[in-house]
């Protein structure tokens, strides 16, 4: 006895239980697998399939677009005008709609294409897809992705929409996050928030521009901070924003503002602690952040100061990498005087120019930065913010691996701020409301 799997789509009067229309979508032999590629269906047969009863399914909706008669602008008789064939484009695979085209003596015309009557040719499950993929890996490689899930190039997937795709969504992501947050009730603030800033170089597309700075800030309560083992912690919750736009850090000022409101800051409640790199940029968004916190504390993060020390102890002699130590235990200790004076003495006597320079870099950042240096040791005894460390992946995370991975790689800082801008949803796990607000501005709700 043959025995077969058939895959049947029926369109059926719930009521009466007639069936109105039906179509066999697959019929398969039932044999045994001799091996597991054999065993179901494969990943092409499953897109088939489905493209199959998207196609049963899209058919007999599309009668139901476009059915009223009753013109909506006089009430008058509206007639059909022929039927309109418009691309669809479902998550992994594309169609065609035939909607009927209505239209009255009153000079009224109904809409007849998809992108018209509900706002874009892409399912949003596609279009989340694209901004997803292309956030996340290059254009040509989310391209790649997408085909593959589909098993087909698909020319909706070409590298211009996807790019086009994170254009548009990352213009609305941008623009809610702008949007003004309010302060929370004294009696949901919390005590103590930290914020971390820094920034990362995009190479510019700008024939007179090299690059660009992006400027990244993540936000935690160090209440979410979740031990994994002895040497590694986790930030279960976290607010991160990001601006490569060039506005005087409006942007992003802006940005940290709702960022730190979001994370639960007070004006009469919140110590505030920020780390930076001590870059002036840095300083500057942090500061305007004095009028929304009871307490605001600046430290120059020892994560930094760490770096370049490391750079400079790789680069010396073993007879002289002493000295620099003692210099770097100073300045834990918060003693930033006698590390100034022990560091100027250091550089007069090296003789090897490299090292001298880059001694007195170190010497001139220390310098610059003396008011915000504090006794880390201290601090870290008493259990209070001095490092980076845990939130310092971020600039990695969201500038460097995307928009840094390859050398060849430029970017305009719209298309930067966009990228950035999904990212940071994504990273701060805030994506599915982010999203969830894209959607409802880019598509349409037909009555």
């Amino acid at each position: 006895m043959e025995r077969v799997i058939r895959i049947v789509a029926q369109h059926v009067n719930k009521e009466t239980g007639e069936v109105l229309d039906s179509v066999v979508c697959r019929e398969d032999a039932v044999k045994k697998p001799e091996t597991l590629m054999e065993l179901g269906y494969l990943h092409i047969e499953q897109i088939e399939l489905l493209s199959s009863l998207q196609d049963f399914k899209i058919k007999h909706q599309a009668v139901l677009i476009n059915q009223s008669d009753v013109c909506p602008n006089c009430n008058g008789k509206a007639r059909a005008q022929g039927i309109i064939k418009s691309t669809f484009h479902a998550a992994l695979t594309d169609h065609d709609v035939l909607i009927r085209r209505k239209r009255c003596t009153c000079g009224w015309g109904s809409k007849y294409s998809l992108e018209g009557i509900y706002g874009s040719t892409l399912h949003p499950d596609l279009l989340e897809k694209h901004a997803i993929q292309g956030s996340e890996n290059s254009y040509r490689k989310a391209c790649k992705n997408l085909n593959y899930e589909s098993k087909s190039i698909r020319s909706i997937n070409n590298v211009d929409r996807i790019r086009r795709s994170v254009s548009k969504v990352g213009e609305i992501v941008a623009f809610e996050k702008l949007q003004e947050v309010n302060e929370v009730k004294k009696v949901d603030a919390v005590d103590n928030l930290i914020v971390v800033v820094d920034g990362g170089h995009v190479k510019s597309n700008q024939n007179d521009s090299r690059s660009f700075e992006a400027m990244i800030a993540t936000v935690y309560d160090p209440n979410n901070l979740k031990v994994i083992d002895k040497n590694h912690n986790e930030i279960t919750q976290k607010t991160s924003v990001a601006s490569a736009i060039s506005d005087e850090q409006k942007t992003i000022k802006q940005l940290v503002l709702n960022a730190c409101r979001k994370e639960g800051i007070h004006s009469k409640v919140t110590t505030l602690t920020c780390l930076t790199d001590g870059a002036n940029n840095c300083w500057s968004i942090t500061n305007t952040l004095k009028p929304y916190t009871k307490t605001i504390v600046n430290v120059l993060d020892w994560f930094h100061i760490t770096k370049r020390f490391t750079v400079i102890n790789n680069t010396l002699n073993d007879s002289l990498k002493d000295r620099l130590t003692k210099i770097k235990w100073h300045l834990w200790h918060g003693d930033a005087k006698t590390a100034l004076e022990r560091l100027n003495t250091f550089i007069k006597d090296v003789t090897e120019e490299k090292t001298s320079e880059q001694l007195t870099h170190l010497y001139e950042y220390i310098k610059r930065n003396q008011k915000h240096l504090v006794n880390y040791q201290k601090r870290q005894v008493e259990n209070l913010p001095f490092t980076s460390t845990l939130a310092e992946s971020s600039v990695n995370s969201l500038i460097n691996i995307r928009q840094k991975c390859n050398q060849k790689m430029q970017w305009s800082r719209v298309g930067s701020h966009n990228v950035l801008q999904i990212r940071t949803s994504i990273f701060s796990k805030s994506w599915f409301q982010d999203w969830s607000v894209a959607q409802d501005k880019i598509y349409k709700k037909v009555a």
